[in-house]
């Protein structure tokens, strides 16, 4: 009997510190935590992001493509900072494809007509044709990384 006692005393004693904790506690959140975009601190537009606010000359600009849905057909155009050059035309389609990545680094190019660094120094424009997203703006600045001085001479 007094082992019956002593079971009872223990189920409710459990009982009761296990309602003290949910009081005071609260209750243990146990499902997956929502995982963050690796991009949620990049300069975006839509499912697009660029890396940068403002670049060197030297450095690569990375595009971050996250969540494009199957209407999301078209190009992302980099332009110049005379705003008629196209630099680089990246096509994107989101019926193929929701997301990827892709980087390029700004250099002169006699091909190209880009004969200086004064060509690619300035306020950029990235535009999404095809869609109705807003345009990203970034700027390269008149400063050279020092481990690409000698990349960026006049060619033409």
């Amino acid at each position: 009997m007094n082992g019956k006692l002593i079971g009872l005393g223990l189920i409710a004693a459990l009982a009761v510190s296990i309602i003290a904790i949910i009081s005071f506690v609260g209750p243990i959140d146990v499902s997956t935590p929502k995982k963050e975009s690796e991009f949620k601190n990049w300069h975006r537009s839509g499912p697009f992001a660029v890396n940068k606010h403002e670049y060197r000359i030297g450095e690569n600009i990375f595009l971050a493509v996250e969540g494009l849905t199957a209407m999301d057909v078209g190009n992302a155009v980099f332009v110049l900072p005379n705003g008629t050059t196209k630099y680089i035309v990246i096509p994107f389609d989101g019926a193929q494809k929701s997301g990827f990545n892709q980087y390029f680094k700004p250099s002169v190019s006699k091909a190209r007509n880009i004969c200086s660094t004064d060509d690619i120094i300035g306020d950029w424009t990235v535009v999404f044709q095809g869609t109705q997203y807003d345009p990203l703006r970034f700027r390269i600045l008149n400063d050279t990384i020092p481990e690409e001085q000698g990349n960026f001479q006049r060619v033409c």
